[in-house]
């Protein structure tokens, strides 16, 4: 195993960022603690997203790459199953190059690239921008009254969380998107209250409450994520339609729906209720979870 690399600690990097501040700046600090830090960049060439800040969610002292080889990647990503389980012999499916821009970026911070930016200073830099929350890491990470501020301040926003299940982060709902892998999972999903952004295969039909990503390749990249920002949360009566997207990116075809993990939940094609839909929050997320959720139904 490589050596950890090294990283500097907070007052050194704020010490850099100082001395660095007469460069023209592409990105800066939001929120650190001591396991993670919330970084957003304002240049890209993401053709799919197209101009918007980048909002990325990385660990704060270990190289995102070294993150998934060793699992600590959980810090950012939670249980996502996209992170893969290489005990399970399950392939890491989460289309994000994490050797590519987190890596640049965490580096980047490390060596005191990026300015500390606080809440006074959103309206001068964000203002009137389309912000992408969660570039990379989960939004959730977030503290809600960033992306509450960031969000006023903004042309719009897109999201998506993994997270959605869990009663504490019900207040992002009108900020991102629930992000589903199954008709199973979309139907809890929309029971809670979120709209949803499913990735499916290219044989599962869509829902009559779907629609194809407009930027997407199977949409013919009609437009982009900075132009159409459909996937910007729920508002309250929200009747706008829910996205979804074939699986895409370098590990689309190590993807497998959820489906096939909750086989022993035989009506959860169809709806999820009572006994079935406890049994398929056990299954998902542990017994435990139906005491927060509980509450919510």
């Amino acid at each position: 195993m490589p050596a950890k690399p090294k990283t500097l600690s907070v007052s050194k990097r704020r010490a850099r960022a100082k001395k660095r501040a007469y460069r023209p700046t592409i990105g800066y600090v939001l929120f650190e603690n001591p396991n993670i830090v919330v970084i957003a960049t304002t240049r890209t060439k993401n053709p799919k997203t197209g101009d918007m800040v980048q909002i990325w969610i990385l660990p704060r002292d270990v190289d995102p790459m070294r993150a998934v080889q060793t699992g600590e990647d959980d810090i950012v990503c939670f249980d996502c199953k996209h992170r893969g389980d290489k005990s399970a012999g399950r392939k890491r499916t989460c289309y994000v190059q994490v050797a590519k821009a987190p890596r640049g970026i965490w580096r980047a911070y490390n060596r005191g690239r990026y300015e500390y930016l606080a809440a006074d200073g959103y309206q001068s830099v964000f203002g009137g921008k389309k912000i992408r929350f969660g570039a990379y890491g989960e939004p959730v990470l977030i503290p809600i009254a960033i992306v509450r501020a960031l969000s006023a301040v903004s042309a719009g926003r897109t999201g998506y969380t993994h997270q959605w299940m869990r009663a504490e982060y019900q207040v992002y709902r009108p900020y991102v998107m629930a992000s589903v892998d199954s008709p199973a999972e979309y139907a809890l999903a929309k029971s809670f209250g979120w709209r949803t952004f499913r990735a499916r295969t290219a044989d599962q039909a869509l829902s009559a409450a779907e629609i194809i990503c407009p930027a997407s390749d199977e949409a013919g990249y009609r437009t982009t994520c900075a132009q159409c920002r459909l996937c910007d949360g729920a508002r309250e009566n929200d009747a706008r339609k829910d996205i979804a997207i074939i699986v895409h990116g370098a590990a689309a075809k190590s993807f497998v729906s959820v489906d096939a993990l909750i086989a022993s939940v035989p009506s959860a094609e169809v709806k999820l209720e009572g006994a079935v839909r406890d049994a398929y929050i056990a299954r998902r997320f542990g017994a435990d979870a139906l005491v927060s959720i509980g509450g919510m139904r």
